[in-house]
C-alpha cells in the first residue's frame, strides 16, 4: 500500500503531506468519490475527511498564531520611560513647604548592544519552524493511522466473505449430511454435530460483521463522525506491491520529518545560543530631562548614563548551558536515527514475510486444499470417506483463507509503517499479481447450495 502523490520529501515543502492521496491497492474505480448508494468511502477520501477535520492538526494553526504574537513583542526595541521627581518639599526649616521644591521631568530608555533585537526575532523565527516539522511528523502518524484503521476494516470484510463461504458449505454439509442420515447410510450423531458445525459458522458471520460495524466506526471518528454514514470501504487487499531495499530506506528516512525535525531544533538552539551570546554585551542605559528648581527660580537639563560591569562573566554559565543543549541535540538526532533505522528493519522484514506467505498461501496452499476439499466431498458423499475428514478438510481452507487475509493486512499495514518513517510513497513500479484468495469457484458445490 503506497502514497501515490506525495510529491516530494515533506522536509521541504509541507503542502506536499497534504498531496498524499490513494494507496497502490485501491482499483481505478475506487479513486472516485464514495459512492452514497452503497455507502461505501475510498481511502482518498477517508484522508481527505480526516485531514480536514482532525483536531490534532488545528491545534497547529493556533501555536502558529501564539508565535506570531510572540515574534510582534520580540521585534519591539526597548520602550521609552517617561518620569517625574520631585525633591525638597514638606521638609523642615529652609525646605519647608515647597519653596525649593525641584522637580525633573525625564526620558529614559536602553540602547541595546550585541544585535539582541534581531537574536530574538531569529529565535521566535526557529521555532516557527520547529512548530511545522512537528506538524509534518504528526500528520504521517495520522495518516498512517488512518491506513491502518482503513486495511483493518478491508480485511474484516474479507473475512466476513470467508465466512460466508464457510456457511453456505456448512448449510450444504448439513443437507447432505441429512439426506444420508434418512438413508441410513451414516449414523445420528453425524447430522447432530453438522448441526452445531452450522451454528458455530452462522455465529462467526455474526461476531466478524459486529466487529466490521465496530472498525468502521474507529474508522470514522479519525474524521470526527461517531455514529459513521457508510458501512463499508472500497479497494482490492491483495493488490500488494514489493518492497524496496533495506539501503534505500534507510537513504529516505534521513531526509524525512522524523529526522528533519531535529534539524530545526538544532537550528532553534543555535539562535537560543546567539541569544545568550547576544547578553554578554551589556546594554547603555540612558536619561536626560529638565530640572525646575524654585528656590533659584532657574531651570536645566539633566542627563545619565550607566551600564553595568562584567556582564559577560554574569552571562557565562547561560551561555555554557545553552551551548551544551546545542551538542545534546546533535547526539538526540544520531540516536533518533538509530532507532528509525531499526523500526525500518523490522518493518520491513514483516511486510517481506507477509508478502512471502500471501505467495505462497496463494500459490502452493490453497488451490490444493480447494482441490482436497472438493475430492473429499465426492468421497464422503460416495460412502467412501468419513463426515470427520470432509470437515476438516473444509476447515484446513477456512484456515488458509483467515492466514491470508492476516498476512494481506499484514503486509499494507507495515507499508503504512515505512511510509510514515520515512515520508515517501513505496515505489508501485511493480505489484505481485497477487489473485484474490477468495474465488467464487473455491468450493464448486456452492451453486448448488440454497438456504
Amino acid at each position: 500500500m503506497t502514497f501515490l502523490s506525495l510529491k516530494r520529501s515533506v522536509r521541504t515543502c509541507a503542502l506536499s503531506v497534504y498531496s498524499i492521496a490513494v494507496f497502490a491497492y485501491l482499483p481505478a474505480h475506487a479513486q472516485l468519490q464514495s459512492n452514497s448508494e452503497t455507502k461505501s468511502i475510498t481511502l482518498e477520501s477517508a484522508i481527505k475527511r480526516t485531514l480536514a477535520n482532525a483536531p490534532y492538526l488545528h491545534e497547529f494553526a493556533f501555536k502558529q498564531q501564539a508565535l506570531e504574537g510572540e515574534l510582534k513583542t520580540a521585534a519591539l526595541k526597548p520602550e521609552l520611560n517617561a518620569g517625574i521627581e520631585l525633591e525638597n518639599f514638606l521638609g523642615t526649616g529652609e525646605v519647608s513647604g515647597i519653596k525649593d521644591t525641584e522637580l525633573t521631568l525625564s526620558l529614559s530608555s536602553v540602547i541595546e548592544f550585541g544585535d539582541k533585537l534581531q537574536a530574538r526575532s531569529d529565535f521566535t523565527s526557529a521555532k516557527s519552524q520547529v512548530i511545522e516539522a512537528q506538524k509534518q511528523i504528526r500528520t504521517l502518524d495520522i495518516l498512517a493511522e488512518v491506513t491502518r484503521r482503513y486495511v483493518d476494516v478491508l480485511a474484516q470484510q474479507a473475512l466476513i466473505e470467508a465466512y460466508e463461504e464457510a456457511q453456505a458449505l456448512a448449510i450444504y454439509t448439513y443437507q447432505s449430511v441429512a439426506k444420508r442420515v434418512e438413508a441410513g447410510a451414516s449414523p445420528a450423531f453425524e447430522q447432530q454435530r453438522a448441526d452445531a458445525a452450522l451454528a458455530r459458522a452462522r455465529l462467526e458471520v455474526l461476531t466478524a460483521k459486529q466487529t466490521h460495524a465496530a472498525m468502521m466506526k474507529s474508522l470514522a471518528i479519525m474524521w470526527g463522525e461517531q455514529a459513521p454514514r457508510v458501512t463499508k470501504v472500497e479497494g482490492n487487499l491483495f493488490a500488494l506491491s514489493t518492497s524496496p531495499s533495506l539501503s534505500v530506506l534507510f537513504e529516505q528516512v534521513a531526509n524525512s520529518p522524523n529526522i528533519d525535525v531535529f534539524a530545526q531544533e538544532y537550528r532553534l538552539q543555535e539562535a537560543q545560543v546567539r541569544l545568550a551570546q547576544s547578553a554578554n554585551q551589556a546594554d547603555l542605559s540612558w536619561t536626560a530631562g529638565i530640572r525646575r528648581m524654585n528656590g533659584i527660580d532657574e531651570t536645566a537639563f539633566v542627563a545619565g548614563v550607566s551600564m553595568p560591569l562584567f556582564a559577560s562573566e554574569r552571562n557565562l554559565g547561560e551561555y555554557e548551558q545553552q551551548k551544551a543543549v546545542l551538542d545534546q541535540i546533535e547526539q538526540q538526532r544520531q540516536g533518533a536515527a538509530l532507532a528509525l533505522f531499526h523500526q525500518l528493519n523490522t518493518a520491513l522484514l514483516a511486510r517481506n514475510n507477509a508478502l512471502l506467505n500471501v505467495q505462497t498461501l496463494q500459490g502452493a496452499i490453497i488451490p490444493p486444499l480447494e482441490q482436497a476439499l472438493t475430492l473429499v466431498e465426492q468421497a464422503y458423499l460416495d460412502g467412501r470417506f468419513s463426515y470427520l475428514e470432509w470437515v476438516s478438510t473444509r476447515q484446513e481452507l477456512l484456515n488458509a483463507k483467515q492466514a491470508l487475509i492476516h498476512s494481506a493486512r499484514q503486509a499494507h499495514q507495515r507499508a503504512a509503517d515505512i511510509e510514515s518513517l520515512t515520508a515517501t510513497p513505496l515505489s508501485i513500479a511493480s505489484v505481485t499479481s497477487a489473485q484474490s484468495a477468495l474465488p467464487t469457484s473455491s468450493a464448486p458445490n456452492f451453486q448448488r447450495v440454497s438456504k
